[in-house]
């Protein structure tokens, strides 16, 4: 599709189509499908992107500005707008002779933008293990959630391991997406290792599962003697415990044959 941009039209493709989740940022105006002559002129915008970049390294290593890697140039469809993605640990790295450079030898607007390992793979796209596409290369906000660590994933209750890391060689965007989620049940759900009262019985809370919005309870020396308890269950002996759904808060008591239910 050629789309309009507050800077120029561009050419992109269509990642993902609108499903339930409401779009993050404001989507671009698709103004047609490409045809041949745009396809054309792409081609040769690539090309100046390729010159471009090789003509940044040559600015960069002239000017004497080191540890800054040029991975990209995106140029709009009229070829006056010139994005150049760039990798730097320093974030205030002073790359204007760079653009400038640029500007007088190829008279474009030119705009660096720093790229960090997020974006690049979001750039690159791919599915991830889960079999879906990636996060990154989807979703606009999973760039902004905030940083993703080991940390997150500790406080998940899971153990770092090559499974919940992703492409880009960090922990997965899921995890900090679910954070909150999980954050959330904590402060409604007894501490881990606390003792909860189940009617005339006890046990200590070993474990969480949250998608069942409850807690495993020891109540015996065996392993065995775990029970996976809601927490609308476990409110009504314990009130610090607080169940997502208010209408847990009324569950019936179980029918015995001593006791029946009274209606």
């Amino acid at each position: 599709m050629v789309v309009a941009t507050e800077v120029g039209d561009f050419v992109g493709r269509v990642a993902l189509t609108p499903r339930r989740r409401e779009a993050y940022a404001d989507p671009y105006d698709i103004v047609r499908v490409v045809d041949d002559e745009d396809e054309r002129e792409e081609d040769r915008n690539r090309e100046l992107g390729r010159e471009m970049r090789v003509e940044a390294r040559k600015l960069a290593r002239d000017h004497r500005i080191e540890r800054v890697e040029f991975i990209g140039c995106d140029v709009s469809l009229d070829g006056r707008y010139v994005e150049v993605k760039y990798q730097a640990e320093e974030k205030q790295l002073d790359l204007r002779p760079v653009k400038d450079g640029l500007q007088r030898a190829y008279n474009v607007q030119v705009t660096l933008r720093r790229f960090g390992f997020l974006d690049r793979s979001g750039d690159a796209g791919g599915c991830d293990t889960c079999g879906l596409p990636l996060c990154c290369a989807t979703w606009s906000g999973a760039r902004d959630m905030g940083p993703v660590n080991v940390r997150l994933a500790k406080q998940q209750g899971v153990t770092p391991n090559e499974k919940i890391m992703g492409c880009c060689g960090e922990v997965k965007c899921c995890m900090r997406y679910e954070h909150d989620a999980y954050k959330e049940f904590k402060e409604r759900a007894p501490f881990r290792n606390s003792i909860v009262k189940l009617g005339e019985r006890q046990g200590k809370v070993v474990d969480y599962s949250m998608v069942r919005d409850a807690v495993v309870v020891q109540v015996g020396p065996k392993r065995s003697d775990q029970e996976t308890i809601p927490l609308g269950v476990l409110a009504r002996d314990n009130p610090d415990v607080e169940p997502a759904d208010p209408e847990d808060w009324d569950q019936p008591e179980p029918e015995t044959p001593d006791h029946p239910r009274e209606d």
